[in-house]
């Protein structure tokens, strides 16, 4: 077994030439293209899919191999997962070869194997570089072909980068160089995804309200804040693919998005110093600005060095814990301590600003700052409330969002909002405990 750590781009073809003289410039091992064929497979009910598995016999110059990729980590495009790789003497599949303790307990093996058939394909030409950087070494594939499915299919150009030995951080720091060429963007979903959405006729996922991410019960902060950002980096990259696409409408959830992140650095703010995440900032602050302008251009955007820059060093922050190398001694302990006492005293703080706000009144004539701050507090209260039964924080959350729309489509009176005067529970509604828990 082995892990694979892999970061994924999605290309422009008018760039691909420039980016590979780039490649050629460092001290590398080249190997010229080679024709790869790929069948994925799955059972009728999806069997390996709902274990998180993926399984591919590979063909290569009349040689075969099947691979088994397991239950890993992927974050806006780098993809952790174990994986085994066993030789075949032909293309025919033979997962009895595999190791034993890969399958659940319990897995008839030959009943599996019956039920198995070959669910899509990939069909490509693969060019490598293995590179010397830094500390490492780093395998580049550039990848040319198509994703099959039945009579359904998709074309495929894409950069893989993959760490062969060395530091984890030495992919990021070429990745960087190559986004500041221009004309690459992450790619979250692997080959082995879009070809399930193919089989499947579903496509892309769809896009759900900005809602509560799932975190896990027990969580520390610094789980929660991996989580939160984790959550919020796939939702990025979804909704860019959907205007990539041609979704119009996306730019405005975009910039939501955008927003919940800054969002939960401010939240987080009294955990990990400002200096950490003040260079992410500032650049999702110029993508607010760009995806502000009229008509702004998908592709342009999307492929733009700041667009993607700003995503890989949100990854890199998250997978390297970077705040580890700033914070201090109380901090880190605050860190490590429960995430749902957290939440709540933010939470608790939260409800009490948007009663300030109700007190004050919504003016519609002073609409951009209005809504700013009904959309920084109630974004707040959706990321910090996993805890808390959805419908619930919907239910107490439905007449601040009521107002926005009233705002929205130029209500101009000033807004009183019918809010409860003691919301009942969950317990940061009503509580007056976080609340002083504060200074504790």
């Amino acid at each position: 077994m082995t892990i694979e750590i892999e970061l994924k781009f999605l290309l422009d073809p008018n760039q691909v030439d420039v980016i590979t003289q780039q490649l050629a410039s460092y001290p590398h091992r080249y190997t010229s293209p080679v024709l790869l064929s790929n069948h994925y497979y799955e059972t009728a009910d999806n069997q390996l899919r709902r274990w998180d598995m993926g399984l591919r016999v590979r063909g290569k110059d009349g040689h075969y191999e099947m691979t088994l990729k397991t239950a890993g980590q992927e974050i806006g495009g780098l993809h952790q997962r174990p994986e085994y790789n066993i030789t075949l003497n032909d293309s025919q599949l033979a997962i009895r070869l595999l190791p034993e303790n890969v399958w659940p307990t319990g897995t008839d093996l030959s009943a599996l194997q019956q039920d198995l058939v070959a669910l899509f394909s990939t069909d490509f030409t693969r060019e490598k570089w293995v590179i010397s950087y830094g500390n490492s070494e780093i395998e580049v594939a550039l990848d040319r072909g198509s994703v099959s499915a039945g009579d359904q299919s998709t074309p495929l150009l894409e950069l893989e980068l993959e760490l062969l030995q060395g530091q984890r951080t030495d992919i990021f720091a070429l990745a960087n160089e190559l986004v500041n060429i221009g004309g690459v963007r992450l790619g979250w979903q692997s080959k082995a995804a879009r070809g399930y959405g193919l089989a499947q006729g579903s496509g892309l996922p769809a896009v759900e309200p900005l809602m509560q991410l799932n975190v896990k019960p027990k969580a520390s902060c610094e789980q929660g804040l991996t989580t939160l950002l984790s959550g919020l980096i796939g939702r990025w990259q979804l909704l860019e693919t959907h205007w990539m696409a041609g979704d119009k409408q996306m730019p405005t959830q975009l910039l939501q998005t955008l927003l919940a992140i800054r969002e939960t650095f401010s939240l987080f703010g009294g955990l990990i110093p400002r200096s950490v995440s003040s260079a992410i900032r500032q650049q999702l602050l110029t993508l607010d600005q760009a995806l502000q302008q009229k008509k702004p251009d998908a592709s342009q955007l999307c492929f733009s060095t700041d667009w993607v820059s700003a995503q890989l060093k949100l990854i890199e922050l998250v997978v390297e814990q970077q705040w580890r190398q700033s914070v201090n001694t109380r901090q880190l302990k605050r860190l490590e301590s429960s995430f749902k006492r957290f939440c709540d005293v933010m939470l608790s703080r939260c409800a009490a600003d948007l009663h300030d706000l109700a007190a004050e009144t919504l003016i519609a004539n002073q609409l951009s700052t209005t809504l700013l701050r009904l959309d920084k507090l109630t974004i707040a209260i959706g990321l910090l409330s996993s805890a808390y039964p959805a419908e619930q924080v919907d239910n107490w959350l439905a007449p601040w969002l009521l107002a926005r729309q009233h705002l929205v489509s130029g209500g101009q009176e000033v807004l009183r909002l019918p809010l409860p005067s003691r919301p009942i529970s969950p317990f940061w509604l009503t509580s007056n405990t976080a609340k002083d828990s504060l200074n504790d």
